[in-house]
């Protein structure tokens, strides 16, 4: 899919259009291969406070729609949404906005596609094994009388963020009522799966 399909496929006049939640669920969500310079040509056309609240409006609405006891994917999911988030807002030049693509991308085809969370069923039955997005749907779907299961996320917490963090500053940016410092994923933190610590300085 290039930038006019894209466009096209959102249903927007161009990107300065991209402001509405689902704008972005579509882009994150779609089974369609889309070019990577077609979503850059999107994102350099857009505003970039507009991106991040965009950003934490579908992490947020994700987060909601995972199961119960979901631990350590919440953990990594937050963290991603932080990186992102702080990224954008700190996008002024081309190279920033091409770096907050690519890993816009990466995070697309692993939350779509490449991450798999193993679901066993509570009644007799073999276990499926989904994308976490398409995970995350049946959940939303057993909260409204669907089939009920017991859902492993370890094999969904392979997404390397060792190198992104975010400051004090880009947290109040992303108006995290929650958090006063930079997390940092470490995946050998045995309680979360990662190891949480505080930092005043990105990089």
């Amino acid at each position: 899919m290039n930038y006019e399909e894209l466009i096209e496929y959102l249903d927007l006049d161009h990107g300065g259009d991209f402001q509405y939640f689902e704008a972005m669920a579509d882009l994150i969500e779609s089974d369609e291969a889309i070019e990577q310079e077609a979503i850059y040509q999107l994102f350099n056309e857009a505003d970039n406070t507009l991106i991040s609240e965009l950003l934490n409006d579908f992490f947020e609405d994700t987060m909601n729609g995972l199961p119960e006891d979901s631990g350590e994917i919440v953990s990594l999911l937050e963290q991603i949404r932080m990186s992102l988030v702080g990224m954008i807002m700190n996008a002024e030049e081309e190279s920033e906005l091409r770096a907050f693509t690519d890993e816009f991308h990466r995070f697309r085809n692993w939350y779509s596609e490449e991450s798999e969370v193993e679901l066993l069923p509570d009644e007799e039955g073999n276990a499926l094994y989904q994308c976490l997005r398409d995970a995350i749907t049946t959940a939303r779907l057993e909260k409204l009388g669907g089939g009920k299961y017991r859902y492993n996320f370890e094999n969904a917490l392979d997404y390397e963020l060792d190198s992104y963090t975010m400051s004090i500053a880009d947290l109040m940016a992303s108006e995290d009522e929650y958090n006063d410092g930079t997390i940092v994923f470490d995946k050998d933190d045995e309680e979360y799966g990662g190891n949480l610590s505080m930092e005043e300085d990105r990089y």
